[in-house]
């Protein structure tokens, strides 16, 4: 008799106990905060490109001294601009691509030596070729382009960079960074034997970018 009256007892016990473990599963499920959802990303881009021919050259390139020096090509545009973040080579690239033309595209990458996405640094000089290295680009109107054969001098510019590991995006800046040029856009073509001039006398491109919440290449 009692055993058949622990039977019941014994089983309906392990219903209730199940039971409990199933809303104290629910419960620690319920209470778990979902991943946030990095925000939207947002670009800013300034170039201007200020060309200079010293009068040293006037003889050597009459056309260049007479049509080119002193003139200016800007490009300002807000969300018109592909960037990204790599993880290559040992370092962090950062990757700009201006979207707001059609034939005329600059762009710019910013590699950070021996860094992880997760110590990069708060803010650092982009002279520092010790520590990063900068390629260009620019496509013309006529099909053709240019691009840096390596890292290019800086002679100026700051970096600044934060990282969010929660939502994994990175935001920051690029200030005043000033590279020496070798063609005016809007009257290039090849060959550019006026190129030597141009950089010799100090012709620059000068960038300004901002970046909010921009994402890995590869999407992780």
């Amino acid at each position: 008799m009692l055993k058949a009256l622990l039977l019941p007892f014994r089983t309906a016990l392990g219903v209730v106990l199940t039971a409990s473990l199933l809303f104290a599963c629910e419960a620690d499920s319920d209470s778990t905060e979902p991943t946030p959802e990095a925000a939207p990303t947002h670009t800013s881009f300034s170039m201007v490109d200020s060309i200079k021919v010293d009068a040293a050259y006037q003889n050597m390139y009459p056309e260049a001294y007479a049509n080119l020096r002193g003139k200016t090509y800007k490009v300002n545009a807000q969300d018109k601009l592909e960037a990204y973040f790599i993880e290559e080579n040992n370092g962090i690239t950062l990757y700009f691509r201006d979207t707001s033309t059609v034939n005329t595209r600059s762009w710019v990458s910013v590699h950070f030596k021996n860094r992880t996405i997760q110590n990069l640094p708060a803010s650092i000089s982009l002279k520092d070729a010790s520590a990063v290295c900068v390629h260009n680009g620019q496509n013309f109107s006529d099909g053709s382009g240019a691009m840096s054969p390596g890292c290019v001098i800086v002679l100026d510019g700051t970096a600044t960079l934060q990282y969010n590991a929660l939502t994994k995006v990175l935001s920051g800046s690029v200030i005043n960074l000033k590279l020496g040029l070798e063609y005016y856009v809007p009257e290039y073509s090849f060959p550019n034997r006026a190129g030597n001039a141009l950089k010799s006398s100090g012709s620059s491109r000068n960038l300004n970018i901002t970046f909010e919440n921009i994402r890995s290449h590869s999407g992780n």
